[in-house]
């Protein structure tokens, strides 16, 4: 019995691996640049049972104020103006998912899979989103002040209108993405790389 269930673990953890790297449906080349070394840290998250809320999938307008979804699928999940101030997204998967006008005020998000997840105008104020993978997000108009986008994999990401006030941008890939409008006063910038593929301490 120990054997066989070592085995189904070792199964399951080499198919989070698989999502970590593709998101859902995507190619390896969406992983975010600090994949590799989060894996672990994240798997450990994903091995936690359930950790999704009672109103999956549809959590429009809920009230998940510092809640644990650690590690959790939330794959395509509605969030829209959804209060998820202070909750724990660590590891998650978000790839899909809705959060047009979410409250992420203080999120932990590092090492979250939202790949091509929805965030128009969503408040992210001190979000931690170290390591997140945010290819291809629309992130229009949204709030990012004092975010933490280190090791952040944001290529092709909408960041239009954006607020990044304060942001930290190290590490951070921005190649591809679209920064009009954006509000970057402030911003730490470290071998950061810009829409145009260049590497930059000073800023894109």
């Amino acid at each position: 019995m120990r054997l066989r269930t070592t085995a189904i673990l070792a199964t399951a953890a080499a198919a989070t691996s698989v999502v970590l790297l593709a998101g859902c449906g995507g190619s390896a080349s969406e992983a975010s640049p600090s994949t590799a070394t989060s894996t672990t840290a994240i798997l450990k998250a994903a091995s936690r049972a359930g950790n999704r809320p009672d109103c999956y999938p549809n959590c429009e307008d809920a009230n998940l104020l510092g809640a644990d979804l650690r590690g959790a699928d939330l794959t395509r999940a509605v969030f829209t103006v959804a209060n998820l101030t202070s909750a724990n997204l660590r590891g998650a998967n978000l790839c899909g998912a809705t959060l047009s006008a979410a409250n992420l005020f203080g999120a932990i998000l590092s090492g979250a899979i939202l790949t091509r997840a929805y965030l128009p105008f969503a408040k992210l104020t001190y979000a931690n989103l170290s390591a997140a993978n945010l290819f291809d997000a629309n992130l229009r108009g949204a709030n990012l002040t004092n975010a933490s986008l280190t090791d952040a994999n944001l290529t092709n990401a909408n960041l239009t209108d954006a607020n990044l006030t304060d942001a930290n941008l190290r590490s951070a890939n921005l190649r591809g993405a679209n920064l009009r409008g954006a509000n970057l006063t402030g911003a730490t910038w470290s071998s950061t790389t810009c829409p145009d593929g260049t590497m930059t301490d000073t800023g894109c």
